[in-house]
């Protein structure tokens, strides 16, 4: 008979409603779903984000906390004094509301959760389990955001005492694990494992493309290719639009849903070359976002040349679950592009910044639409047999 755990999540990102689901959200109801007991502490990272409060989400207890507007202050001061006053206010919250814990699920960024796998070990005796998307020093440093040797030192030290204090560690590719290894020596590498990004496989019903391009204002009969997510710097998305100016006056379509600090600077950049062929949609709630890139043509992701941490991009799920081929512009050093063409078979992929190729590659695909069902096919299959949330929860209830 299987043994019921009581299980804490810890996360910054969990949405409040099931339609906005998230990863985060997928694997507690999937916990969930499977008879354990789980209770999801969130912080509120962002001013924007709700304010404190317990109470219980589509079966989930949800602990949401949100430290006074002061804190909110950007820059590194107000960012610094987050990182260590959250995890000081998620034990008093913790200490209220969580009465067992066998497993604490926690995921990077590291410096969010400073302490807390060892305040779980010392209180309850649970196991801890951390699920490694990113390495926040080595990401910001990347983009700019850390110039200082000395903070980057301070932050590169915090996060591998982090990683020391987990029981497993999850990297989402071989290439996630080796660049741990090689950066951070000090983490015993019998502890890391792979741990696939996940979803909640559905059937995908068939839509009415025409009356979602209509609801849309989209072009009924053109090539539509579709970027889904964050626009930030980390996207390098001028790459996009360089592809969109080579194909400016044609049938082929660039739509851009989402947001992000870099959204107006690209809608700008786009009204100011006269890119007709660019269209941008806010954001719009999970099950519509779906039924709008089932009615495009390609997927495509983005990612800046200056990246150098390997990583499985998540938006790639939205583009397999839905079977539409990718187009990814990428950074050199990750092994995503090679899982996508040689062991998914997928989409293409090249380097950031080589818009050339880039359009070789699209060319590919606008003129052969049995290449495009075949690769979105290939992807749907991957995407059943190996990026479930039920294999990413069998992985991680494994550590117990």
């Amino acid at each position: 008979m299987k043994q019921i755990k009581d299980v804490v999540l810890l996360t910054t990102k969990y949405a409040d409603d099931k339609k906005d689901a998230w990863l985060t959200n997928e694997l507690a109801y999937s916990l969930d779903q499977d008879g354990h007991n789980v209770s999801v502490v969130v912080f509120s990272w962002l001013k924007n984000e709700p304010v404190s409060f317990t109470k219980v989400i589509d079966g989930i207890t949800v602990i949401r906390v949100k430290l006074p507007e002061i804190f909110y202050n950007t820059g590194v001061v107000g960012t610094a004094l987050k990182i260590f006053i959250f995890p000081f206010l998620a034990r008093y919250e913790v200490r209220k509301q969580v009465k067992k814990c066998d497993l604490l699920i926690a995921n990077t960024p590291c410096v969010t959760i400073l302490g807390l796998s060892r305040f779980f070990r010392k209180k309850y005796n649970a196991k801890s389990y951390l699920v490694c998307w990113d390495f926040f020093p080595y990401y910001l440093k990347d983009l700019g955001a850390i110039r200082n040797k000395l903070f980057f030192g301070f932050f590169r030290h915090l996060e591998e005492l982090m990683y020391k204090s987990f029981d497993r560690i999850g990297c989402m590719t071989d290439g996630n694990a080796q660049f741990l290894s090689e950066n951070f020596p000090a983490v015993d590498k019998e502890r890391v494992e792979i741990l696939p990004l996940w979803a909640k496989i559905k059937d995908v019903e068939p839509i009415d493309k025409s009356a979602v391009r209509l609801k849309y204002n989209l072009p009924s009969t053109s090539f539509i290719a579709v970027y889904g997510g964050a626009m930030s710097i980390v996207q390098e998305l001028e790459n996009i639009l360089e592809l969109a100016v080579l194909y400016s006056g044609s049938e082929v379509t660039f739509l851009f849903i989402g947001r992000g600090t870099e959204k107006d600077r690209l809608e700008k950049l786009a009204s100011a070359r006269g890119l007709e062929n660019v269209k941008f949609i806010d954001y719009v709630p999970r099950d519509e976002y779906q039924h709008v890139v089932q009615a495009c043509d390609v997927g495509l992701i983005s990612l800046s040349r200056k990246l150098t941490v390997p990583s499985f991009p998540s938006k790639s799920l939205d583009y397999f679950k839905v079977s539409l081929p990718v187009l990814a512009s990428l950074d050199p050093v990750t092994d995503f592009g090679t899982i996508l063409e040689d062991k998914i078979s997928a989409g293409f992929a090249v380097v950031a910044g080589d818009v050339a190729s880039l359009k070789r590659k699209l060319d590919l695909l606008i003129s052969d639409a049995e290449l495009c069902a075949a690769l979105g096919a290939n992807g749907r299959r991957y995407y059943e047999k190996y990026l479930s949330v039920e294999n990413a929860r069998s992985i991680i209830m494994s550590s117990l």
